[in-house]
């Protein structure tokens, strides 16, 4: 795969393959295309040659809807679109309230949506006037602005967190997910992730190599293909493997 024609190769002879259920954690120093991964299987990014299967069928022979409908992506920046809490979680109203608040409940995420924000609803005669109303929002009504700005990084990561437990799917994609957020929340959206997408195939792209010693299986990148692919235990009982190294690195620069 390559971003555009003129450009080099950012994926090149990558092959791997991932169990039903299985959770693979992906890491690789930067520009190693851990993210690459994403924008092709999202097929944000066409293939330049080579197929990627998923439960038998070639996912360039079907439509991007159904493609993108079938999996959850939780990036390192979500954003979030103007309206409610409940327009970003459900925005085709397939939920009820109740299975809206089980995903929010599951998620943890109860807690932010007690805090209410307004929404300024201008007067229909009058585009321009600054007067109100203003229009408090709480609960699932709490109003968000436009990319998410009136919330943080994490807590926008927080909502697309619910968003995925909401829809269900049976691939998950965790796209650098808790990179901007302090250690407890990070072990809280693991412990949840963990609990909630037990049985789905979780592809978990790494910024903290903590996050994916957990795994089933560790996937290397290095310079756009598998470097190594096998579990935390066997790559860290190999102190000359690129994962023994990315560890060590890891834990000199904590040290200092």
């Amino acid at each position: 795969m390559r971003y555009r024609s003129e450009l080099d190769l950012v994926l090149k002879g990558l092959g791997f393959s991932a169990r039903g259920g299985e959770k693979i954690g992906i890491v690789g120093r930067t520009g190693a295309g851990k993210s690459s991964i994403t924008y092709a299987l999202m097929r944000l990014v066409e293939s330049a040659s080579g197929q990627i299967i998923i439960d038998g069928v070639d996912i360039s022979t079907i439509g991007l809807q159904d493609l993108r409908s079938r999996i959850a992506i939780i990036p390192q920046d979500p954003a979030l679109f103007e309206g409610t809490v409940r327009d970003n979680l459900d925005p085709t109203n397939e939920y009820t309230d109740e299975e809206v608040w089980a995903a929010i409940r599951a998620g943890q995420a109860g807690d932010l949506l007690n805090t209410p924000t307004e929404k300024y609803e201008k007067p229909p005669d009058d585009e321009y006037s600054n007067k109100g109303p203003w229009v408090e929002g709480v609960g699932l009504s709490k109003w968000v602005e436009e990319g998410g700005s009136n919330f943080s990084v994490g807590q926008r990561q927080l909502i697309s967190l619910c968003r995925a437990l909401l829809w269900q799917r049976k691939i998950v994609i965790l796209d650098e997910a808790t990179a901007n957020m302090d250690s407890k929340s990070d072990q809280i959206m693991q412990e949840v992730i963990r609990r909630e997408f037990k049985d789905c195939t979780v592809l978990t792209i790494a910024h903290r190599l903590g996050t994916v010693m957990d795994s089933d299986r560790i996937l290397v990148m290095d310079h756009g293909q598998v470097a190594e692919f096998d579990s935390p235990e066997n790559l860290l009982a190999d102190k000359n493997s690129h994962f023994s190294q990315l560890v060590e690195s890891m834990n000199l620069n904590q040290g200092n």
